[in-house]
């Protein structure tokens, strides 16, 4: 999850400060930020032999693709992530949420159907 921390920090450092009415909830953005590592994941596993295809504008597409999935902008989601870093409390609740919802996946995956 370090990469989308670091990412996030670097993207939002020169950012105005979100109010907390423009947040996205907590229950949403856990479900962003789960889908935001799974995609750095997959990243992450393309062989280095395809590294021609690693670049940073597919992890960048990757991360669009989550955006359009639960319906926010990149904006939407850099602020709300701002907000959440500026208030160390919230920002807690939202990382142990995460590794939570992780956790509960992990947890009822079954494996591959079997037809």
């Amino acid at each position: 999850m370090s990469c989308i921390f670091i990412a996030c920090f670097v993207l939002t450092a020169c950012s105005n400060k979100p109010k907390a009415s423009e947040q996205i909830a907590i229950n949403d953005m856990k479900t962003i930020m789960w889908d935001m590592e799974n995609a750095d994941i997959w990243f992450n596993q393309i062989p280095i032999y395809d590294s021609v295809h690693k670049t940073r504008q597919m992890n960048i597409q990757l991360y669009e693709q989550v955006f359009a999935s639960h319906n926010i902008t990149k904006q939407q989601f850099y602020k709300s992530y701002l907000y959440y870093q500026t208030k160390p409390d919230q920002m807690k609740i939202l990382i142990d949420s995460v590794v939570a919802y992780g956790e509960r996946v992990k947890a009822s995956y079954k494996g591959p159907r079997k037809y």
